[in-house]
């Protein structure tokens, strides 16, 4: 389970790193996918109500250092959508498309859920997604594509993401 949450926090960080810096170039209307959110899903989905939550919490914490964000904010948007997916976990067959598809794009709407009820609790200082702008919706969109590919890729990296009780 330690190996899990250290080798998932450790690719969570990379993946937060990579869109932050090298993502720009893919933008759609100044939109980058979220690529650890992506990751996230996959893992807690595949794992369980455990390592996903704690690696998505930790590396939300690490984001929280490196951005302008107040202390907790994107630990606290992490650890909810890593609990969410979790309560998913062995209740469905990830397929190919459909499921991927569908987890990243309600993974995207759960975050900005998350990140309202934030912005309900402590104001103006938290940054919430507008409902009806075109900045969610564009992520959710962008995130739902690209779940499929993401979830394909990290296939061969389940035995390190992966504890066997999620295996299993």
């Amino acid at each position: 389970m330690i190996r899990s949450i250290l080798f998932s926090t450790i690719l969570l960080i990379a993946c937060t790193i990579a869109q932050s810096t090298w993502f720009g170039g893919i933008a759609i209307f100044g939109v980058v996918p979220d690529l650890s959110l992506l990751v996230l899903i996959w893992m807690s989905y595949k794992n369980g109500p455990v390592e996903g939550p704690v690696s998505g919490f930790l590396s939300g914490l690490v984001e929280d250092f490196l951005s302008a964000s107040p202390l907790g904010f994107h630990a606290f948007l992490r650890t909810v959508v890593a609990a969410a997916t979790a309560l998913l976990h062995e209740s469905f067959f990830i397929d190919k498309l459909f499921l991927p598809l569908l987890l990243g794009i309600t993974g995207t709407i759960a975050k900005a859920i998350a990140a309202g009820a934030l912005y309900l609790l402590f104001g103006s200082s938290i940054h919430a997604y507008s409902f009806i702008g075109r900045v969610l919706w564009v992520e959710a969109a962008y995130n739902g594509v690209l779940a499929p590919v993401a979830f394909l890729l990290l296939a061969p990296l389940s035995r390190f993401l992966v504890t066997e009780r999620g295996r299993g």
